[in-house]
């Protein structure tokens, strides 16, 4: 079955298609960041010009991640929403909790809540943690907030009551209380949102859920439209935070959990091409446009947690921003692109990021109306990237633009144009390198045991440099390499994390009562991920659990063993795994009682296959030779220039080279050789 997939990017939107044959066609176009379903219909309409007459349109199966919910979150522009929770309770969202980001500052900030205290309501209702109702809910308030929501115009609304994660039939009847009121409006129910405890991060992540949902929306069902256009009826599935592709309608209405949906399939094809390569855990490097994003892999599956927390008022500054319950892929992401921008700090320093120049303006070299130095400046006039070469040769670039914008900094600077270019470079490679190690080292994992997958459109550029501060000695950069979030939507399953909040005492387990919440669990599973067009009886339920010692703050998720085992046996396990997991994270055990919080599934399809075999018989690989920039050498130097899929299979080529993909360049410095493995992947090899 033919595959399109597409990725929207802060600067670029990326495409991969696999077509009915099987042949794999790249393609890569500039985002349009007023409206992102732009450059996705652009992309589309042009592979299919070029290669539609190898694909059957009513069979092609269209995937997607979007940034279009990040967007409206750290911009702001998401649509005016209502919150409606206990009475008692409506100031949850300004209160926040008891933590800290910085215990020291008297002064300290956070972001300003997405609801406004005048959208803010409480219900009259109560339910006790037991489940018993304290308040019966009164109609009446209901119908009168909903009043005051269609006479402000509010189009969205989150629902947030007190216990609700296990007791939900006062949201729901809200909810129906609501829409009779307004039969348009958007209602996100914690209980379906976020159905865990911790009242103010529930509430949080159905407040981001509401906040974009209309957004999100009116995204998918343009796209549906457009697609229908051209005869391509099957709905898209969407990438999720977590590695998994779900449907339009699961995507439409929980836009939360796409959040991080372009980082995620970035991670999911970085593990494949590790695997493919030989390695079983990698350190995944995606370089973009705006971000970087690194991921360890270990064991060849990237980490999922259960926690994620965006729009930082303090950047990188975890407890700063809003948090979300929600599962994703762990990661982190600095803010250092292609599109960076390069300053004067205060301290008279050289400064990159975390502004960018995003696809508009865009780097100066773009000659879109930018005019301040950027990263994709730096590695032009440094000779990485090449200006005829640029996408494919299909956007072009000018060296002289980017020469005038740097040149203004190195002045303010007062250093030559080209050490400001070389102190650019590095100091982005010093930045992720430094955040790479905080990341490897806070898994308890070497990176220098590690071999790096770069990609991303200057992924490739940078891996050199950052590898070799970190001590790694093997880059595999793959096929694609510029859009290997995209090929990553074609490798991904079909599947849905869900998640249950039911405490449960180890000393008073009741095996029941876990059958009953799994398979509530698995019966959700199964209808989300059916209707992505898996067959039921090919569905693999994985279930973990939060466990923890009762009366602590927090908790870690453990594999849950095999539930046909007897009970004593099946809790002797279960608990071995929580004693293992908690010595490797703290280093000791605890004498006290322990408890399952919360209870979670992945239901998920196969993953698909899309890598082919590199067949080449050219020995003309050589496309000429430019001056490059070698911090190793001190100087320019004339370096051979080749293109990637010309390479014959493991030929080696000596450091300093050039190696051009369409949609990405990877520099080998002096001290690296590279080859084209069986595969087609780019491996570099450090010295």
């Amino acid at each position: 079955m033919a595959k399109l997939a597409f990725d929207t990017g802060g600067t670029f939107t990326d495409f991969a298609l696999l077509d009915d044959d099987g042949d794999l066609h790249l393609h890569k176009v500039l985002s349009t960041p007023k409206n992102p379903a732009e450059a996705v219909v652009q992309g589309v309409t042009e592979l299919l010009e070029q290669f539609g007459q190898s694909i059957s349109l009513e069979n092609l199966q269209v995937l997607g991640a979007t940034t279009v919910v990040t967007n409206a979150v750290l911009e702001r522009k998401g649509v005016e929403t209502g919150f409606i929770t206990t009475d008692g309770f409506r100031d949850m969202l300004r209160i926040r909790n008891e933590g800290r980001y910085d215990l020291y500052d008297l002064n300290i900030k956070y972001p300003d809540p997405l609801v406004s205290r005048a959208n803010s309501f409480g219900v009259d209702e109560r339910i006790a943690a037991s489940g018993d109702v304290i308040t019966e809910l009164k109609e009446e308030t209901v119908r009168e907030i909903a009043g005051r929501l269609k006479e402000k115009g509010i189009r969205s609304v989150a629902v947030c009551l007190l216990h609700a994660y296990k007791y939900p039939q006062h949201e729901q009847r809200v909810a129906a209380l609501l829409r009779e009121e307004d039969p348009d409006i958007f209602v996100s129910l914690s209980s379906e949102v976020c159905p865990e405890v911790r009242e103010f991060d529930r509430a949080s992540t159905t407040v981001v859920n509401a906040y974009t949902r209309p957004q999100m929306s009116g995204h998918v069902a343009h796209l549906q439209r457009e697609f229908a256009k051209k005869g391509i009826d099957r709905q898209v599935l969407w990438m999720t935070s977590s590695g998994g592709l779900v449907p339009s309608r699961r995507a439409a209405e929980l836009p939360v959990r796409l959040i991080e949906s372009g980082p995620a399939a970035g991670a999911v094809a970085a593990a494949e091409f590790g695997r493919i390569a030989g390695e079983g855990s990698v350190l995944s490097f995606d370089m973009g446009g705006t971000t970087a994003k690194l991921c360890l892999i270990p064991h060849g599956e990237p980490t999922v947690g259960t926690e994620l927390e965006v729009a930082h008022y303090q950047r990188f500054r975890k407890g700063s921003g809003f948090p979300l319950k929600i599962q994703s892929i762990q990661m982190i992401e600095i803010g250092a692109g292609g599109g960076s921008i390069a300053a004067k700090n205060p301290l008279g320093l050289l400064d990159v990021g975390p502004r960018s120049a995003g696809a508009l303006p865009g780097p100066a070299a773009y000659q879109r109306g930018g005019t301040e130095p950027t990263v994709t400046d730096a590695d032009i006039l440094l000779g990485y990237m090449g200006v005829e070469s640029f996408v494919g040769g299909s956007f072009k670039v000018s060296k002289d633009a980017a020469r005038t914008a740097i040149e203004k900094l190195a002045n303010d600077l007062g250093v030559s144009v080209e050490r400001c270019a070389w102190g650019i470079h590095d100091l982005v490679n010093e930045s992720m390198s430094k955040a790479a190690a905080m990341h490897a080292t806070d898994l308890g994992v070497d990176p220098r045991s590690l071999p790096m997958v770069a990609f991303g459109g200057a992924g490739p550029v940078h891996a050199y440099g950052i590898a070799r501060k970190l001590g790694i000695k093997r880059i595999i950069c793959p096929t694609g390499a510029g859009v290997t979030s995209a090929i990553g939507l074609l490798i991904a399953p079909v599947a849905v994390d869900l998640s249950a909040s039911h405490p449960m005492a180890i000393d008073s387990w009741d095996m029941e009562v876990m059958n009953q919440v799994l398979d509530d669990l698995a019966a959700q599973g199964s209808e989300v991920v059916s209707a992505g067009g898996v067959s039921k009886d090919t569905i693999t339920n994985r279930y973990t659990v939060d466990m923890r010692h009762i009366g602590q703050g927090y908790e870690i998720t453990v594999q849950l063993p095999d539930r046909s085992l007897p009970k004593d046996e099946f809790l002797k396990q279960l608990l071995d795994n929580f004693y293992k997991l908690y010595r490797e994270l703290f280093g000791r055990t605890v004498s006290a009682p322990v408890e399952v919080i919360t209870w979670r599934l992945r239901a998920s399809g196969e993953k698909d296959q899309v890598t082919r075999p590199h067949h080449t018989d050219v020995a003309d690989a050589l496309k000429g030779h430019r001056e490059v920039y070698f911090h190793e050498l001190g100087a320019f130097v004339a370096t051979p220039v080749y293109d990637h899929y010309r390479l014959p299979v493991d030929e080696p080529i000596q450091g300093p080279a050039i190696v051009e993909q369409r949609e990405s360049t990877a520099v080998v410095g002096p001290s690296g050789t590279a080859h084209v493995d069986a595969n087609g992947n780019l491996v570099i090899n450090i010295l």
